[in-house]
């Protein structure tokens, strides 16, 4: 195997980085959507006048991780009812 394809020869293990960045995601995405959420109801309930891109990207973060989790729930549930038997276009009538 060439030295460059060898993950031991350049120190890291690609399951670790991968369960690294998983936990860092699974960490940070609830943070940032809580400190979001918190700036975007104290700026409706007190009628604070907040910068319109901290609301934009607020906003933006919120819809992209919410649809992004959906995304994944679905595709989840696809394959696992493909694995169960219960999905499938090949229905005889």
């Amino acid at each position: 195997m060439p030295e460059e394809q060898n993950p031991d020869k350049i120190g890291t293990n690609p399951d670790l980085v991968t369960v690294f960045c998983n936990f860092l995601r699974a960490v940070t995405r609830p943070v940032v959507t809580i400190i979001f959420a918190a700036v975007i109801a104290q700026v409706v309930i007190d009628r604070i006048d907040a910068p319109q891109w901290f609301i934009a990207l607020g906003s933006a973060c919120i819809l992209w991780w919410f649809g992004d989790r959906t995304v994944q729930h679905i595709k989840d549930k696809h394959v696992l009812e493909q694995s169960e038997g219960k999905g499938g276009t090949n229905a005889q009538t």
